[in-house]
């Protein structure tokens, strides 16, 4: 695990953290504007501009020691053998992509192929032009392949898609997806943008007002965490394939032990997905109603039951080997006779994802 703890004054509160994220895969800071989550990677990175107001600090990567105000431990950021993505690329606008993306790797004893990364992120055609001549997406691809280039022990990414569009947001994320699952090196990344998490978290730190609120794996938070989920309430996410492509309908079938349809766009077959369902956004029914405009209708199996905040009574149901969770009304839950063991159909509408 990367151990990391800071305390520090900040202008308008401490920032008091203490956590700790895998040595794999991603792992996402998440939580609204001004919470601390880009203060925290500036003092991962060492690249904190007011150290006079560092009151502790703990980081450890690789079994490693980086800081330890204890020790009077303090590695200058150039020997962390970490990367930083910023939002805003910070590429040297006066030398063209090729120098660039090289400018670290000379420097670097890295055994990363430059030509393989050019060819991964599609840059190739990119190579004489100058960050000027580039779109906001293709500047960022040309600075997470400088950053990759230096083989870091850790990349950072600090909201790499805020300022790009829709159109580029998507054609960058895959990217972001090949870092760990095809290099090897773990992430830890910025946002308070929930379908970002939903597409690539392993694992989440949920933070708010310079504190760490909750962590562990989203799956998880997305039940237990509000805050997570845009204050809506309990959610829950289903894991699956996509099946079928119904393109005249803007359909897509996922199949995630059960098959159900979800509006959706430029997806392909065979695409694993993750899916995000608020919970109030479910009901429960005992038999599936043949006419209606809700296109989910699914075998669930009722396994707890739990007095929630409002009134209302939250019911956790299994659908194989994945959680469907639902809110309901004490008086719907008595009409309906749920309890536990009990077999009912959970629906829901196929556009009440966010995927």
């Amino acid at each position: 695990m990367i151990q990391i703890k800071y305390k520090k004054q900040l202008n308008n509160f401490i920032l008091n953290v203490d956590f700790s994220v895998p040595e794999k895969g991603i792992s996402v800071l998440f939580g609204p504007s001004g919470s601390g989550k880009s203060s925290v990677l500036n003092l991962i990175s060492g690249l904190d501009e007011n150290e006079g107001d560092l009151i502790e600090s703990k980081l450890i990567l690789n079994n490693r020691v980086i800081d330890d105000s204890d020790n009077s431990i303090c590695i200058k950021p150039w020997l962390r053998n970490m990367a930083y993505v910023f939002q805003d690329h910070r590429l040297f606008p006066h030398i063209n992509t090729k120098e660039n993306i090289l400018f670290g790797y000379k420097r670097s004893n890295s055994d990363l192929s430059p030509e393989d990364l050019i060819e991964k992120f599609k840059i190739k055609d990119l190579l004489d032009h100058f960050p000027s001549q580039l779109s906001g997406g293709q500047k960022q691809r040309v600075a997470i392949v400088r950053a990759l280039l230096s083989q870091p022990e850790l990349l950072m990414l600090d909201e790499p898609l805020s300022a790009l569009d829709y159109q580029s947001r998507q054609e960058l994320l895959p990217y972001i997806e090949c870092i760990h699952k095809e290099l090897n090196i773990p992430v830890i990344y910025v946002s308070h943008d929930i379908k970002e998490v939903l597409r690539l978290a392993d694992y989440i730190v949920v933070m708010d007002k310079g504190v760490v609120i909750d962590q562990g794996d989203i799956s998880d938070l997305c039940i237990t965490q509000p805050l997570l989920t845009q204050e809506e309430g309990a959610s829950f996410i289903l894991q699956g394939i996509i099946s079928k492509i119904i393109k005249e309908d803007k359909l897509v079938e996922v199949d995630c032990g059960e098959k159900i349809l979800i509006t959706a766009e430029n997806m392909q077959l065979k695409q694993k997905i993750r899916i995000l369902i608020h919970a109030r956004e479910v009901s429960l029914c005992l038999s599936k109603p043949e006419d209606s405009s809700i296109l989910n209708c699914i075998p669930v199996l009722i396994d707890e039951l739990q007095a929630d905040r409002n009134g209302t009574l939250r019911v956790m149901a299994k659908m194989g080997g994945q959680i469907v969770v639902l809110l309901i009304s004490h008086r719907s839950a008595d009409q309906l006779k749920v309890k536990k063991g009990k077999r009912m159909y959970a629906q829901f509408k196929a556009t009440a994802i966010i995927k």
